[in-house]
């Protein structure tokens, strides 16, 4: 990471996008959706294992918390599938609304689905994972700890989950658009009428970006990922066949000699450092999860409503610190102008002075 981001950037970069992404829920508890709530949760729980991870893991190769390693290879996978299954959620929802062109309350099964996708489909593809997993976890220096595939396999317990839901996504964003440009009409007079409900044609605009973020930019790199992992060949622990449980986890298949599901693999950083198309996958990872969760602020955090409620936390810290509000009251508020009966005839005075 030296070489490439000073320390200590990247720890703080994504200390800054835990907390971009969890400020805006602070106060829209009720507003937002399970789609929009796991987005901003699983941003925000990577973001936090590689802060720490880039804090513990800088000029070292030790394995210092095997638990937290167990940990946070789990939420590396999760986070990865769960921001592409909540950006389905997202899709879905605002599908259902703009195809029937009516706001209704949603259902208990639609809200089952959304848990099932934003909070099962993760976990389940964090337990399948164990299927493909040859050690127990690596550790890279200047990066920590990172989690590791092998077979053939791979393609449809790891990559499988990000693509589909992506492809999903961007599909039902396609029909969105279309549809909103064809009954723009109509929809403007859905929002206009439950402005109370809080539906509003900004607040749909603001999940529709956030929902199409990452099946645009997502899929590409998973596409990336998928090409590159093809052309290594036998080269790569993706490309070689699923033979059986012991093959995998007992250090039967090629590259796996002496291995078993109780190793730690270690590498220093001028051996990751020195191939360009792994330091590009281990920075995009790095990043871009701060990213999403900078323009999840930038959407959901600078509303006129954050902005007051901004205010008010400000105000209150000030008056702990001893520093009091000045209010004016109504009587002594002044004027500029007081307009008589005569036309054209302007005095200036304070509003609360006695008629003449």
């Amino acid at each position: 990471m030296s070489h490439l981001t000073p320390f200590p950037i990247t720890p703080i970069g994504n200390l800054i996008g835990v907390v971009l992404a969890l400020l805006p829920l602070a106060s829209n508890i009720r507003k937002f959706s399970l789609g929009v709530w796991g987005y901003a949760i699983w941003n925000a729980l990577y973001c936090l294992q590689t802060c720490v991870n880039t804090i513990i893991w800088r000029h070292n190769l030790n394995v210092i918390a095997p638990v937290w390693c167990d940990i946070v290879t789990k939420i590396q996978v999760g986070s990865g599938v769960g921001l592409r299954a909540c950006s389905f959620v997202m899709c879905v929802r605002l599908n259902r609304v703009v195809r029937q062109r009516a706001h209704s309350d949603f259902s208990r099964w639609t809200l089952l689905f959304e848990a099932f996708f934003v909070i099962g489909y993760p976990l389940i593809i964090m337990a399948l994972q164990v299927i493909i997993q040859p050690v127990r976890f690596a550790i890279f220096e200047e990066l920590g700890c990172i989690f590791q595939v092998y077979s053939y396999l791979s393609y449809l317990i790891y990559i499988g989950p990000y693509i589909v839901p992506s492809l999903c996504s961007v599909f039902l964003a396609l029909r969105i658009t279309r549809t909103l440009m064809r009954h723009h009409k109509e929809m403007n007079e859905i929002w206009s009428n439950h402005q109370d409900d809080h539906v509003t044609q900004n607040r749909y605009h603001r999940i529709i970006l956030i929902a199409c973020l990452d099946p645009f930019i997502g899929l590409a790199h998973v596409l990336a990922t998928l090409a590159s992992n093809s052309l290594q060949k036998t080269n790569n622990d993706l490309n070689h066949p699923y033979i059986s449980w012991k093959f995998v986890h007992d250090g039967l298949g090629e590259n796996l000699s002496g291995l078993s599901l109780s190793s730690v693999l270690q590498f220093p950083e001028s051996y990751w450092g020195s191939w360009v198309t792994l330091t590009f996958f281990v920075k995009w990872d790095e990043w871009i999860y701060v990213f999403h969760t900078v323009i999840f602020f930038g959407v959901f955090g600078t509303t006129p409503e954050m902005r007051r409620n901004y205010r008010s936390v400000l105000w209150l810290l000030a008056e702990h610190l001893g520093y009091k509000r000045q209010r004016v009251s109504e009587t002594e508020t002044t004027s500029k102008i007081l307009f008589k009966s005569g036309p054209g005839e302007v005095v200036g005075c304070r509003a609360g002075a006695k008629k003449k």
